[in-house]
């Protein structure tokens, strides 16, 4: 029998935590919820199994909230002794939880809760539980998220016109403690992921004065720096707080500065890994899709925490009716979608898409709503057509959005199928919508696919184009096509976020091109890097200086220095450099194909699932590869290898 957890509806405690940390944005001391709707947990729940007890056994249905037992057709009050004999057994418990969600613990001889029981909402399908192992204990309470905390300490302080500038060394999250503070005098403390930000009290985005108190606890929040201004300075430490997430990769070469890049970009998706990813711990602290989407990949290449990703989903998911995109964003719903598929395909868990079909499927049904009669994605009232922040011609249905619609129509399909239902109609509805791009958006002369062909601009932008390459919807006559029209022709608006860059750089080293991939890595991160950077920003304009490079939605200090789509690196180093990718699903097979590009030397390690992990080590004249797991194949310079699991490989040339 399984150790005893907590026990809950599937997806209640996602709702239930996205609905806590949705609401923790502060900006210019006011609090700013979301501009999207939020689904909340089921008040009540109906749990139950069938069970066997070997001989006489005495249990309690433990809740903190209201409900009762039936075992064998007879009504028990919850947490009160229930005695059964020896025997088969039936148990069905009803929680309704006014706050908080339901949830139950049960441990005895033969009967806990575990993930073997099912639950529904008191009318259709039981699906199994959800649990975690971090609540194995009957005084644990799922509505506490588990974060593990550290003790951090300054580095240096320095005294400004605005206060003790305190700085902690690089960007962190949690709280600031306050010790042996005059409790009649204010004390001002003032947050910044840069010096400037922290000892601007007017335009800093986030502060907070207290009074009355020798000793301070203040809210969690995000900063490098911390400026405090009081008559009597007080002790000043923090706490970090975070997930003890493990890193099981790792990435060295010989150009030191491109290690320095891993770990920092390391470190930012650390940060940002939360009870969610989140897109940055600064300013927003909330869950958007398309951050998400690549925390997602990058994380896979990282740690391979299936529990995060899945829980990220279910809190982007909510719940239908849907009334509105994911995040209001048009692109945002297509990328959920598409991350359910790729989850699935890294880790193989069919019974997680089982569980969220119908609600991914009724996401799917409400874009189909919303399309125009051309059949396209397009806006509509409460709409945001995003793709990325760049200038591109949004006067009518935007190419990018259109083929990241096709693509999340095959992903449709592939959900279906997982399902063991009818996937050709997305199949179908795909390649209609395909034939129709080509017809209406690319143009065979310029080599590459315009924004909008409905007003006349002919604007040729990035993004499309590399949607086109990064999810094979062109051949691959068309895409070498479009590398030597778009992607290589600098008059071609650049990239300016960290975010659409990866996409970049990923369309880039698909079609061969590993070395200008590696180079922009050491430029654009690199860049950030050489400014101090401890942690990868929101946005990097090579061109600005000083403090321009804060600025962002019209705030002097609105640009996050600390943002989860800045991890690029860690996912085109892993998947392009040591060359690991699956070739079925939850990694059944794999290749394993390193290719040095730039670097003379590289070595690092890959995590796989199910704990394993694939060593790779390769200069000019040689290659071994390590798999801890069996299925592997290694493939250099047209020539491949099986990989035995355990036993290391060596290939010299």
């Amino acid at each position: 029998m399984s150790q005893a957890r907590w026990i809950w509806y599937n997806g209640d405690f996602e709702l239930y935590h996205s609905i806590k940390l949705h609401n923790r944005r502060e900006e210019f001391d006011c609090p700013v919820p979301p501009m999207w709707t939020l689904s909340a947990p089921y008040p009540n729940a109906n749990f139950g199994k069938a069970f066997h007890a070997d001989g006489q056994d005495t249990f309690r249905v433990l809740t903190p909230h209201k409900g009762y037992v039936i075992v064998d057709g007879r009504r028990y009050p919850v947490n009160t002794d229930i005695s059964v004999d020896a025997g088969d057994h039936a148990i069905s418990v009803v929680v309704l939880a006014e706050s908080g969600f339901p949830c139950i613990y049960v441990n005895s001889r033969y009967l806990v809760t575990d993930d073997t029981w099912v639950a529904n909402r008191m009318t259709g399908k039981a699906y199994p539980v959800g649990a975690s192992p971090v609540y194995p204990h009957p005084d644990d309470d799922p509505t506490v998220f588990p974060f593990a905390y550290e003790k951090r300490e300054p580095v240096s302080v320095t005294e400004t016109a605005e206060g003790l500038l305190y700085d902690f060394g690089r960007e962190m999250y949690g709280p600031v403690h306050l010790e042996n503070a005059d409790p009649a005098q204010p004390v001002r403390v003032v947050y910044g992921e840069s010096a400037e930000e922290a000892t601007d009290p007017k335009e800093a985005l986030v502060r907070e004065t207290v009074t009355g108190k020798e000793q301070y606890t203040l809210a969690c929040r995000a900063f490098r720096f911390v400026c405090v201004k009081a008559e009597k300075a007080p002790r000043v430490y923090a706490e970090y707080e975070y997930v003890p997430l493990e890193d099981r990769a790792s990435f060295s070469c010989n150009r030191r500065n491109v290690r320095k890049i891993w770990d920092i970009c390391a470190y930012t998706l650390h940060l940002n890994s939360r009870e969610f990813f989140l897109d940055g711990i600064k300013r927003d602290r909330w869950c958007w899709s398309g951050d998400a989407y690549q925390s997602h990949m990058a994380s896979r290449y990282l740690y391979f925490d299936p529990e995060i990703s899945k829980r990220t989903i279910v809190a982007l998911l909510g719940k239908p009716p849907y009334e509105q995109h994911i995040n209001t964003i048009n692109d945002y719903s297509m990328y959920l979608i598409i991350s359910a598929y790729e989850y699935y395909y890294a880790t193989g868990d069919r019974q997680f898409i089982e569980i969220y079909y119908d609600r991914l499927k009724a996401l799917y049904d409400f874009m189909e709503g919303r399309l125009d009669g051309e059949g396209y994605v397009c806006q509509r009232p409460g709409d945001w057509i995003f793709i990325d922040w760049s200038e591109m011609d949004k006067g009518g249905d935007l190419c990018a959005e259109q083929i990241l619609y096709w693509r999340c129509r095959l992903a449709m399909a592939d959900l279906a199928e997982v399902c063991g239902l009818d996937g050709a109609p997305y199949r179908q509805a795909a390649e209609k919508l395909r034939r129709r791009i080509l017809k209406d958006y690319w143009r065979e002369e310029r080599g590459g696919f315009v924004d909008c062909y409905t007003t006349g601009r002919e604007l040729i932008t990035r993004h499309a184009n590399i949607f086109a390459i990064l999810y094979d919807f062109v051949s691959p006559t068309r895409a070498r096509k479009i590398v030597r029209s778009v992607l290589e022709n600098d008059s071609v608006t650049q990239i300016t976020t960290p975010y659409f860059e990866f996409f970049e750089l990923c369309a880039l080293c698909k079609m061969g091109k590993l070395a200008a991939a590696q180079r922009k890595i050491e430029s654009y991160w690199g860049g950030m890097v050489a400014l101090g950077a401890t942690s990868i920003w929101e946005e990097y304009i090579p061109e600005h200086t000083g403090a321009e490079h804060y600025s962002m939605y019209g705030m002097k200090y609105g640009c996050s220095l600390c943002h989860a789509w800045g991890g690029g690196p860690i996912y085109l180093l892993g998947r392009y450099c040591l060359g690991v990718s699956p070739t079925s699903v939850g990694y059944e097979t794999f290749a394993v194909e390193p290719n040095r590009g730039l670097y003379r030397h590289m070595e690092g390690k890959v995590p796989l699932p199910r704990g394993g992990e694939v060593s790779v080590s390769m200069d000019a004249h040689s290659c071994t590869v390590l798999s801890t797991l069996p299925g592997g194949t290694l493939k250099i310079k047209g020539h491949t290898w099986p990989l035995e699991a355990g036993v290391p490989l060596t290939v010299t040339f």
